[in-house]
């Protein structure tokens, strides 16, 4: 069964669905299952056709159609109260087992003055076209990992409660229909470590925290957290209860690191302490439609 869930910044959210009970039975849902891009093309001085010079993906414009038969003047103000102007909220998409999201804007919201059953057309604009996975994937390259889960029974002595994992090289594959996919990536220390780095063997990059001139030295318990999707390409340092804003200490090389199509092989390092990292990788995919 399809449905629709809409949340706003007030965590008040509605549901369309086509289930005969339904408050708002769904009608149409028009914008999800389509994708447009700008094609940029140059013309060619005394030569046929023209010379493709790249495209990006147009914003999405969702268009949610639903009906209602009862309680008119309640629903009509939970209507407003959930699509409010200017107010930012969150699209979730599920059928069958899988769900989807993507964030919004209101545009406009048109309700039927009149008749037994009455339609409400929402238009919600997403500046950001793809929609991803409701939860991050996490990638431990270096870590811990739990040997078992509560509930558990221990029947005997000097049982493990977790392995260490320590894996200088990972590959990620990226089969989803998006390029350019942002990451985050924590860096933990468990002793002293100086000048952390991650390289992306594909793409020939690195992002590299201290440099030997301006070094950037971590204390057990010490983290560093990279974020690298669009408009939020930050590097972060995070001291107890504290998180701080470092881009500063990024040597003039470094590229914020983002999944592209295909194969993806990282691989950590740093001046010295290497072995005291713990590295995990958070990304959502990123798809064209629902």
């Amino acid at each position: 069964m399809k449905m629709i869930i809409c949340k706003n910044e007030d965590d008040v959210q509605i549901e369309f669905s086509y289930e005969e009970n339904a408050d708002f039975f769904l009608i149409s849902l028009d914008g999800a299952y389509s994708v447009s891009n700008n094609v940029v093309t140059s013309a060619n001085t005394m030569t046929d056709g023209s010379t493709y010079q790249g495209a990006t993906t147009k914003q999405r414009n969702i268009v949610i159609t639903a009906e209602f038969d009862s309680d008119y003047q309640n629903k009509r103000d939970f209507l407003y109260k959930c699509f409010k102007p200017k107010s930012p909220g969150t699209f979730y998409y599920k059928e069958g087992g899988e769900q989807r999201e993507i964030d919004y804007y209101v545009e406009t919201v048109d309700i039927d003055e009149k008749g037994v059953c009455r339609n409400a057309t929402i238009s919600l604009i997403c500046p950001d076209p793809f929609f991803k996975d409701p939860a991050d994937t996490t990638v431990t390259m270096a870590g811990w990992e739990p040997c078992f889960e509560f509930i558990h029974e221990f029947t005997e002595e000097l049982e493990e409660f977790g392995v260490r994992v320590a894996e200088l090289v990972k590959t990620i594959d990226n089969d989803s229909a998006a390029d350019n996919i942002g990451i985050e990536v924590i860096m933990e220390a468990l002793g002293a470590v100086r000048n952390p780095v991650l390289y992306h063997t594909q793409q020939g990059i690195h992002i590299r925290v201290g440099t030997p001139d301006f070094p950037f030295d971590m204390e057990p318990g010490d983290i560093v957290r990279i974020t690298t999707g669009t408009n939020e390409k930050n590097v972060y340092s995070i001291k107890g209860n504290q998180e701080t804003k470092i881009n500063e200490y990024l040597d003039e090389e470094s590229e914020f690191i983002q999944l592209v199509h295909g194969q993806n092989t990282f691989i950590y390092d740093a001046e010295s302490g290497v072995d005291y990292l713990n590295v995990t990788i958070n990304y959502r995919f990123r798809y064209l439609g629902v």
